[in-house]
């Protein structure tokens, strides 16, 4: 049985199931159309050059033909006439050299997108479904579609003017859509043949976003994930659990001792019984008058009777014992942090979010720390790595470094995804371009 596999066409990025380009996925990429008057001043440019080389055509060869076409020399006396030599030599040469032009032209808006006045202009031709080089042929083709359309009067200036009123906005004109090519602006937007700003720009619009982590409010750490830990004392509250101290609802009383002793305490209901230490009766004293029964007829706690032997001395200017202060809260636990240790010995502490690189560029991390490595193999990009601490080790993500990142754990390595977080732990080893660190606690 022979199985038989529909192998379907690979669609490139940026363009639906149709096969039609999709204008959004240039626009995501930096791509921008090219302007009208810098497309007209580039044109102006190609056919300046065009008619320089016209020159000896016309100043040497056009003058005889004329006079031929005048009637003023036969067709004998103008073979023969001392000029006729000059004039074959200076249109084989005008000849030539614009052979030569139109295929250097067609050649470099083939494969590179740009002509001479394109390029003095900034402008790059790119195929409108890969937004690569067009290819010799499409360039060709439109070049033959705008000479054709001069057989009609007027009619290569209307096919030249066409890109102003293009329907999709894109400035794209009747020849650039027959052949499926686009002018794009290379000045002030993306150029297209900068492969490695291409490479990472699709990647960025390949790389779903990160999706934040929620924050969640916390008794030892501060409510932005990302700052350091700070100290917070603790209290007791009303379940006796140690925690963050919390406001009550009605202010709390606090008693003052007795500035003297108490010999017959009576607390009323509502308030806590209080401590009454008894005092050794004196001869010249009264006996002390029996309590009174209560009016609810609850009995009422008296101290037990002493023995002559078991009189208590003198009691103190202040009797009730002083309250022990309450315990210091204890001492928040230290962050653990860790470092990096380079292949070279040295060593880079991570205290808070960093950015590594040949020469980091920190502007989509204002709040990274850019630390410049040094790299004399060249291996490291301009920003290569985003490290942060985290809890129980570091966060690393490969800025879309040329080179690549990766994560060696336990002796088996794996490549950093561009863009997507990674933990790394104490005893990791982190791979840049060809530079290795190790992760380490400080």
């Amino acid at each position: 049985m022979i199985w038989e596999i529909d192998e379907q066409e690979r669609l490139p990025d940026g363009v639906d199931s149709s096969g039609r380009p999709d204008p959004a996925y240039a626009a995501s990429l930096g791509l921008i159309r090219a302007p009208f008057g810098r497309r007209a001043l580039a044109f102006a440019c190609d056919a300046a050059i065009w008619l320089i080389l016209q020159l000896p055509l016309w100043l040497g060869a056009v003058p005889l033909l004329l006079k031929l076409l005048t009637g003023s020399v036969s067709p004998y006396g103008f073979v023969n006439h001392p000029s006729f030599v000059l004039a074959v030599i200076m249109a084989a040469v005008t000849v030539f050299l614009s052979l030569v032009f139109l295929v250097v032209q067609m050649v470099l808006a083939g494969r590179r997108g740009v002509t001479v006045g394109k390029g003095v202009c900034g402008i790059r031709l790119v195929n409108v479904r890969t937004l690569e080089r067009p290819g010799v042929g499409a360039v060709l083709l439109r070049f033959l579609l705008v000479m054709v359309a001069g057989i009609v009067p007027a009619g290569s200036a209307v096919v030249l003017a066409s890109p102003t009123f293009d329907a999709d906005g894109r400035g794209r004109g009747w020849h650039d859509k027959a052949t499926g090519v686009w002018a794009v602006d290379a000045r002030r937007g993306l150029n297209p043949y900068d492969e490695k700003r291409m490479r990472i720009a699709r990647k960025k619009v390949k790389i779903e976003p990160i999706a934040e982590r929620s924050e969640l409010p916390s008794l030892a750490t501060p409510r932005d994930p990302r700052a350091q830990p700070e100290y917070r004392p603790g209290s007791r509250i009303s379940a006796g659990v140690l925690g963050v101290a919390r406001p009550s609802e009605e202010p709390a009383v606090v008693a003052e001792p007795p500035s003297a002793p108490l010999l017959q305490p009576q607390a009323p209901q509502a308030q806590l019984p209080q401590l009454i230490v008894p005092q050794a009766p004196s001869p010249s004293s009264h006996p002390a008058p029996q309590p009174q029964p209560h009016a609810q007829s609850q009995p009422q706690w008296q101290p037990p009777p002493l023995l002559p032997d078991q009189a208590p001395e003198p009691a103190a200017s202040n009797p009730v014992a002083p309250v022990p202060p309450p315990p210091a809260p204890p001492a928040a636990p230290r962050s653990t942090r860790f470092a990096l240790r380079w292949d070279t010995g040295s060593s880079i502490r991570v205290s808070g979010p960093i950015l590594l690189g040949r020469n980091p560029d920190p502007v989509d991390h204002l709040d990274a720390d850019p630390i410049a490595v040094p790299d004399e193999s060249r291996s490291l990009s301009k920003t290569h790595l985003f490290v942060r601490p985290v809890d129980g080790g570091l966060e690393i993500v490969d800025w879309h470094s040329t080179n690549g990142s990766g994560l060696i754990s336990g002796g088996v390595e794996q490549a950093l995804l561009p863009g997507q977080p990674t933990r790394a732990v104490e005893g990791d080893r982190i791979r840049l371009g060809s530079r290795v660190a190790d992760v380490i606690r400080v």
